[in-house]
């Protein structure tokens, strides 16, 4: 059973090749709305088709009884909404969005939490990261330099 709610998780994420959103990899129907959130429009477009397919409502994890059995994430935490943000900045959530968790479903807060996570870190929230202190250093170094996505 629970490797068909993964196949089932997995398929909400594939998109017909055929399409023009697999094809051009970006989400020109929120564009306006990313921009209007101060973020760069080329890279979030991206970042959003990347992390969530450009759905709104997106989650990757899986609750049964009101408990995670599956998340993506290896240390247990979960990413929601357009742009996949991580459940680990609740409380950045709380004090922009006046609000829990699942208000990164919504645009408005997915937005803003995305503004607040670009303008203190760059791209890095959005990247996969070495954990040690020389990759996390060239890291933060390259995202004030180059603020281009690399694909996951």
């Amino acid at each position: 059973m629970r490797k068909l709610i993964v196949a089932i998780a997995i398929s909400l994420f594939a998109l017909p090749v055929g399409t023009a959103q697999a094809q051009s990899k970006s989400c020109p129907k929120w564009e306006p709305a990313i921009k209007a959130a101060g973020l760069p429009v080329k890279e979030f477009s991206y970042i959003a088709w990347r992390e969530s397919r450009c759905r709104i409502k997106a989650i990757n994890a899986i609750w049964e009884n009101g408990k995670i059995v599956w998340t993506l994430n290896k240390n247990g935490t979960y990413d929601s909404g357009l742009l996949q943000i991580n459940s680990g900045h609740r409380e950045l959530v709380k004090k922009v969005c006046k609000g829990d968790l699942p208000l990164l479903l919504t645009l408005p807060c997915n937005l803003s939490v995305a503004k607040q996570l670009y303008d203190a870190h760059g791209l890095a929230p959005w990247t996969f990261v070495k954990t040690d202190a020389a990759s996390q250093h060239k890291l933060n170094q390259s995202s004030q330099l180059d603020r281009t996505p690399s694909p996951r």
